[in-house]
């Protein structure tokens, strides 16, 4: 679970430089339309070249958080059984309900047990 919450942490920061970056593209890119109309080719280059720059870097962020793939994620035995192969395994304290202590120790034993036969 934490390693699938950093995945889409990394996936929202990518998302939010991205879109920071394409509205700085965009801003770049209604300041070279204005300069256009007003002058005729001096500033508007280079302006223009800034604003594609930003665009194009923004697309390419956009597709490098496309092209990630989200980590694997361990099933609920794989997990249990890791947590009782190091020791790690639930021992009731009392700290649930009785019933869900009662259902967690059965748990318990039984990736031990099933640990064991392997």
């Amino acid at each position: 679970m934490k390693r699938q919450a950093q995945w889409h942490g990394g996936n929202v920061a990518l998302a939010l430089v991205a879109g920071a970056m394409f509205a700085v593209g965009i801003g770049f890119m209604v300041a070279a339309i204005w300069m256009m109309l007003a002058q005729q080719f001096s500033a508007l280059i280079a302006t223009y070249a800034i604003g594609l720059v930003f665009l194009g870097l923004s697309g390419i962020l956009l597709l490098v958080k496309r092209l990630r793939r989200a980590p694997p994620i361990p099933s609920l035995d794989a997990q249990l059984r890791a947590n009782a192969a190091q020791g790690r395994a639930y021992q009731p304290r009392g700290e649930f309900p009785a019933l869900l202590e009662a259902f967690l120790f059965g748990v318990n034993t039984y990736v031990q047990v099933r640990n064991r036969r392997r």
